[in-house]
């Protein structure tokens, strides 16, 4: 297990819950698949079409390993840690996506952030951050 997770936010700040919004645009878009709890709160295993809004994109075999052992949350309100001018700074944020469980296999998201746009119609990025 990673110490790290995968996570989109908006790059605006929201006021807007669009967490109903999110999970059904995902599964639309089969990057989620059924409910999975996870370090006992609930999300989502990854869906069949996953694999193609990342990078390295994983070939078959380690995909059929890698992707049962991480699960997607959708969350209302997730924190997040932001380096300041002298020390970290943790910043709320709304309608949160994060990839946890697994290792840190991929360095680009770029198509994952712009199906979040697609979905929400909010501007979203992404990051590694500690857990």
């Amino acid at each position: 297990m990673s110490d790290c997770i995968l996570k989109f936010w908006p790059k605006e700040e929201v006021k807007e819950i669009k967490t109903e919004q999110i999970k059904t645009g995902l599964r639309g878009s089969k990057i989620i698949g059924e409910p999975k709890e996870l370090w006992g709160e609930q999300g989502y295993e990854a869906g069949t079409a996953m694999n193609d809004y990342f990078e390295p994109v994983l070939n078959p075999e380690w995909a059929k390993l890698y992707f049962p052992t991480i699960a997607l949350m959708i969350e209302e309100k997730g924190y997040g840690v932001e380096s300041g001018e002298e020390d970290f700074e943790y910043v709320d944020r709304l309608n949160v996506v994060s990839i946890k469980g697994g290792e840190g296999a991929f360095d680009s998201w770029s198509k994952m952030c712009a199906e979040l746009e697609k979905i929400t119609g909010d501007e979203y990025q992404g990051g590694w951050e500690l857990l």
